[in-house]
């Protein structure tokens, strides 16, 4: 299948452009919001500084999602991935706005700096596409779906806001229906109406849950309607050396992070990913991060959650997702918008990310089923061992607690864990090409690729 006819390169009809796009920025905003709302709740910025911190973190995501989805000259993956702020810089980024004499204008340099560093550096790091093959891959994709059912439980459970009342039937309640009614849309409705199950489980279980007084909008009437998002609002960015460096080891675990992300999206969607892939992906990550610098935003790393909507809805189209971030940056632009996603109750998201992440799960498992297991006994060790690794900072998060603070970064992500140890086994226990695979690791027969998939494509 060449380029131009390719799934992933399909350009669909305006309306389902628009109704999918929408459906991936839903599923995105919570997430898209929770850095800035935590960065600036522990830097005690004021209301108005945070409408700006979270505007400009949409805005910026939006930005990186359309570079990384269309691609501009020797950046973008070009591949269907949705763009946010990744939460490991939260630590390093509150440790840097609380240092005296740096301040936010620090972390402002800082994002700026690293960004600029990856971005050169990203041809080096891209070298090591090499070490990803399907028993990595599929290790990774396993991991992601994996460690995501918690924030799934948890917003089924009424989510952080419910506190005593977590875990109420009428919480439970909400998510099965949202869970009922994807199930019931994708096996019943027509396919266009399948690529939209989770878009149609959220308004229906927030519906539900605004009928049993669950809703909240008092942050609706306290947003303001527009607001234009422009560069150094906090002031002069500072480049100290210390905070920098800091936030490039950061970058650094990101952009291993985004490497075997881009490669298993690769897989998901069955196209190749090839070694300058990797490097465009990668150096598109670093100018976004620089550009959110001037912007007062952070580094950007691709949303886990939105590769299950993929999966769940077989539409494989790079550029719905672009449309997705064109909606971030309107969004941006009209903090009341935003407000109204933001008030969908976290009962119906958990519904519909249990429906997601599972199937996550199942394409990783998916893309397993290739490995030889039987002739090769070390890929069960790999898998083995490398599931059991990542799983920690998600099931015994307290195990790593007195290790070096330099290793937080590397430890505290399950798939940071899942690249480092498959990548590390494989290469030991099954040795490294000699060069990057040209053929793609794909379902190469039909047979293997998910029915929801062939039919909508």
């Amino acid at each position: 299948m060449n380029a131009a006819s390719h799934p992933v390169d399909r350009v669909l009809p305006r309306r389902q452009m628009l109704t999918l796009g929408l459906q991936h920025m839903l599923v995105a905003y919570i997430g898209a919001i929770a850095v800035p709302l935590i960065v600036a709740s522990a830097l005690k910025m004021s209301p108005a500084d945070t409408t700006v911190l979270i505007s400009t973190a949409l805005f910026c995501s939006g930005i990186s999602t359309i570079l990384q989805t269309v691609g501009v000259w020797k950046l973008g993956v070009r591949l269907p991935i949705l763009q946010g702020v990744a939460f490991s810089s939260v630590g390093p980024v509150i440790a840097i706005g609380l240092t005296p004499g740096v301040g936010f204008a620090g972390v402002c340099g800082a994002v700026i700096g690293a960004g600029i560093i990856t971005t050169f550096a990203a041809p080096l790091v891209g070298r090591l596409r090499r070490l990803f093959p399907p028993v990595v891959t599929g290790c990774i994709v396993t991991v992601i779906g994996l460690q995501l059912f918690p924030v799934a439980y948890q917003w089924a459970g009424g989510g952080d806001a419910a506190k005593l009342q977590f875990g109420e039937l009428s919480f439970l309640a909400v998510a099965l229906v949202v869970a009922v009614v994807i199930l019931a849309v994708n096996r019943f409705a027509n396919a266009f109406l399948r690529n939209l199950s989770v878009l149609i489980g959220l308004v229906a279980g927030s519906l539900l849950a605004i009928s049993l007084g669950m809703g909240n909008f008092t942050n609706v009437a306290a947003a303001p309607w527009f607001t234009v998002p422009y560069p150094f609002h906090f002031g002069t960015p500072v480049f100290a050396i210390v905070p920098v460096l800091t936030m490039v080891v950061v970058m650094i675990v990101q952009m291993v992070e985004s490497m075997g992300l881009f490669v298993a999206i690769g897989d998901i969607v069955e196209k190749q990913v090839s070694e300058e892939d990797v490097v465009r992906g990668l150096r598109a990550n670093g100018v976004a991060s620089a550009i959110a610098g001037t912007f007062a935003a952070f580094p950007f790393i691709a949303f886990m959650e939105n590769v299950g909507l993929v999966i769940l809805t077989g539409v494989r189209s790079r550029w719905i997702v672009a449309v997705s971030g064109v909606l971030m940056c309107v969004v941006a632009l009209v903090p009341k918008i935003g407000a109204i996603v933001a008030s969908t109750p976290s009962a119906a998201l958990g519904g519909a990310g249990i429906a997601m992440f599972g199937v996550v799960v199942a394409a990783g498992v998916q893309t397993l089923a290739k490995v030889d297991f039987e002739g090769n006994r070390y890929n069960v060790l790999i898998v083995g061992f490398t599931i059991a690794t990542a799983l920690i900072p998600v099931m015994a998060p307290k195990v790593f607690a007195h290790m070096p603070d330099w290793t937080q970064p590397f430890l505290h992500s399950g798939v940071v864990l899942a690249c480092l140890v498959s990548v590390l086994l494989n290469a030991l226990l099954n040795g490294v090409p000699a060069a990057d695979p040209v053929e793609s690791h794909v379902h190469a027969d039909a047979a293997h690729a998910s029915p929801m998939a062939r039919e909508c494509d």
